[in-house]
């Protein structure tokens, strides 16, 4: 007699600790059957294994189930007693859903195709194996843990991550219930996998919320640093960081989560480069990858020994790489720290993983834009890059956010298909933005093949420009001599330093003349720029205001420093000091 026990919330098959014993007389666990010599009867069909476990009761008539005692009432179950076991039997077999049955010691007593499909492996080789087995060994206590909130009542879905004999992970979600078959406790459960939804899932949240963050107009720290926590909190990493070249292409830390302070210290004072990671040179041609050996291969590096040292207290071997792209060029990589017992990230991470440094790429080209857009003093160009920005990036971003909430809507209401097609869109607008953004940026830098930044010269036209369109005198003092080689970029930095501090002149110190000098020595390069305007106390003013903190991370790209002194009523003076090398 089949006795149902209510058991919501569908763990995965499984069975308590301690299964009653059947009692005398009643049918014991079935003995699975061995193959035979060639030309003997062929191994039971799964569906042959179903019809044995449901029909274990005893003796029944003809066609029919054990029926339970009022177990299962209702019209719907007398249907199935009426259409019988061949009908179940083959319902079960071909239906899409994963349907399967374990019985004493967490062994599978049946897996139909569709869930033999999803495991990886024929029912034959699972037969009797513990399906724990089957999954990912973080989760295996969890599951093992439900057994008694389930037996109290327990009564949600569950996700958990299949292990296929390949290495491929899947994620289903399941259900099941407890009944009893001429004595023996059997536990029968539906599932389906929801990989690419719960992936959907996953990227349009993080899709639509960094979408949200830009659109607000947040700080490009916020962004990237929102970025790696959500690397680490929608997946198995330990940690993530994202690194950045700096104005002489070192690799600086920008955002970090789950990982030490002194690390971020270690790879700040580092002088590594993208080429001096392991598989540096693939990270350089735009390819991502992990390495499972990768804290052996840091640590034998002169550059980045000091990161090893710096992680100890995390329990890590491997780490995945993604490059960052800038501008079209690869201007950094998210590193995401890997625990010691995941032998390999899932397709779904490493895709979760590579769509986050896309986000960081968009984001780090977002903020060189806004640089530029604060530098340019013409009131046209501002006006059509405002434009720009609300015809194609923010309308495409208002509709990223929209996408991600269809998504999580059709994932409410179970709505796999139209939650596959809102999240197949939602790419595709990404796609858009990201084109549209990076297209945009194409216009505000300087051309791949221009001739290398002439500093003297640079300055020269930067104060005659502030004079042509604001009237402020500015007198040019340069060395008359030919400057040394500067590390990439730091002409550049030091002009928009100059910029800035005569744009402050003219909007806010309604200064009548400037002047602007450029001072070399063996050791150092000097660029001051002084104005005679109404001044302020520094002491009074407001630290990190938007100006001066560009300057000030300009300076210390070029591994400088600013100095900014002021007396109201005297003047400013803004004096960018640059250390030379030999």
């Amino acid at each position: 007699m089949i006795r149902a026990v209510n058991r919501p919330g569908g763990a995965p098959p499984h069975t308590t600790a301690a299964p009653a014993a059947p009692p005398p007389g009643t049918a014991g666990p079935a003995t699975a059957p061995t193959a035979g010599p060639v030309g003997a009867d062929p191994l039971p069909s799964a569906g042959t294994v179903a019809a044995d476990a449901l029909a274990a009761a005893g003796p029944t008539e003809a066609g029919a189930l054990p029926k339970p005692a009022r177990a299962m009432p209702g019209a719907s179950a007398e249907v199935l007693y009426e259409l019988g076991i061949d009908a179940l039997v083959a319902i079960i077999e071909t239906v899409g859903y994963g349907v399967c049955i374990t019985g004493e010691n967490q062994g599978w007593t049946y897996v139909n195709p569709a869930g033999a499909r999803i495991m990886g492996r024929p029912f034959e080789q699972l037969r009797d194996e513990n399906y724990l087995l089957s999954f990912a060994e973080h989760e295996r206590a969890a599951l093992l843990a439900l057994e008694h909130k389930q037996r109290e009542g327990d009564t949600g879905f569950y996700t958990n991550t299949v292990v296929r004999p390949d290495g491929t992970e899947l994620e289903m979600t399941w259900s099941g219930t407890v009944v009893t078959v001429g004595g023996r406790e059997l536990a029968p459960a539906v599932f389906h996998e929801t990989t690419s939804v719960r992936q959907a899932q996953r990227e349009a949240a993080e899709l639509g919320a960094a979408a949200a963050r830009m659109a607000a107009g947040s700080s490009t720290t916020d962004v990237l640093d929102a970025l790696v926590r959500e690397t680490v909190a929608a997946t198995r990493a330990l940690g993530a960081l994202l690194l950045v070249e700096d104005g002489r292409g070192l690799l600086r830390p920008a955002a970090s989560t789950g990982v030490p302070d002194a690390l971020v210290e270690a790879m700040a004072a580092s002088p590594a480069r993208l080429l001096d990671l392991p598989a540096g040179p693939m990270l350089a041609r735009g390819r991502a990858g992990f390495l499972s050996d990768d804290r052996e291969r840091l640590a034998a590096g002169v550059r980045t020994a000091s990161w090893v040292d710096a992680l100890d207290e995390l329990s890590w071997e491997g780490t995945a790489k993604f490059p960052v792209w800038r501008d079209e060029h690869v201007a950094g990589v998210l590193v995401v720290v890997v625990p010691a017992r995941v032998t390999a990230p899932s397709e779904a991470e490493l895709a979760f993983w590579s769509s986050m440094a896309e986000q960081a790429g968009v984001a780090l080209g977002a903020d060189r834009m806004r640089h530029e857009i604060s530098y340019a003093s013409a009131r046209v160009e501002r006006e059509r890059i405002a434009r720009e920005l609300h015809d194609s990036v923010n309308h495409a971003l208002f509709a990223l956010q929209t996408r991600a909430y269809l998504v999580q809507r059709a994932l409410d209401s179970a709505d796999a298909d139209r939650a596959r097609q809102a999240a197949l869109d939602l790419e595709e607008l990404a796609r858009q933005a990201t084109t549209e953004m990076r297209e945009l940026l194409v216009e505000l830098r300087p051309s791949a093949d221009a001739a290398p930044l002439d500093l003297r010269q640079a300055l020269r036209e930067l104060a005659e420009s502030v004079t042509t369109r604001h009237g402020l005198p500015v007198r040019v003092t340069v060395p008359k001599s030919a400057l040394p080689a500067l590390p990439p970029g730091t002409g550049e930095h030091l002009v928009r330093i100059a910029g800035e501090a005569l744009h402050n002149a003219v909007k806010h110190a309604s200064a009548t003349a400037a002047t602007l000098t450029l001072t070399l020595s063996p050791r150092r390069l000097e660029l001051a720029v002084v104005d005679d305007g109404r001044g302020f106390d520094t002491a009074a003013a407001r630290p990190g205001t938007h100006g001066q903190q560009t300057m000030r991370e300009r300076a210390r790209l070029c591994d400088g420093e600013l100095r900014v002194t002021s007396v109201p009523g005297a003047g400013t003076s803004v004096v960018a000091v640059l250390p030379l090398t030999a």
